[in-house]
């Protein structure tokens, strides 16, 4: 990857991570439970993730950030919102369902029953906003390099 084609990917993480912060204030303020809701804080995971998964650059490159320094607790909290996104809000990995078709064999018009685990005990929205916040610290603080590296370029 090419210096330049670095400094759009970063930029476009920040933009992401922001997109995701803004979204999180919104819904702190609003009453949780309805579909909107519920679809702006699908959206928030996914903006939260981008920047930590492949971005295609062209047909051969593929370009993403490192995993953030992050506490324990952060790290943490980072990995299932990428388990989150990728087998739940980008994906549909039936995997994590662990589904099973059950049915009465003997009844006259057997009706299958599904019987799945319940994705419940989401991340609540103030954690993601403070891990959301401490990645753009983060990244804020390497922004100043990269603007050092385009100031020495002839």
């Amino acid at each position: 990857m090419n210096p330049d084609e670095e400094y759009v990917h970063f930029q476009e993480s920040i933009t992401s991570l922001n997109r995701a912060w803004r979204t999180l204030c919104e819904l702190e303020k609003a009453p949780s439970g309805n579909a909107i809701w519920s679809a702006a804080y699908r959206m928030v995971i996914v903006e939260y993730c981008k920047p930590f998964t492949n971005s295609q650059i062209n047909e051969s490159k593929r370009h993403k950030l490192p995993a953030p320094s992050l506490t324990d607790e952060g790290k943490k909290l980072h990995a299932r919102l990428l388990d989150l996104r990728n087998q739940v809000m980008a994906h549909s990995d039936l995997s994590v369902l662990d589904a099973k078709v059950c049915y009465d064999q003997t009844a006259e018009f057997p009706v299958p029953l599904i019987v799945q685990n319940v994705l419940g005990n989401l991340p609540i929205v103030s954690e993601v906003k403070n891990q959301v916040e401490a990645v753009l610290d983060t990244l804020y603080q390497q922004e100043a390099q990269y603007e050092l590296r385009f100031r020495q370029r002839p």
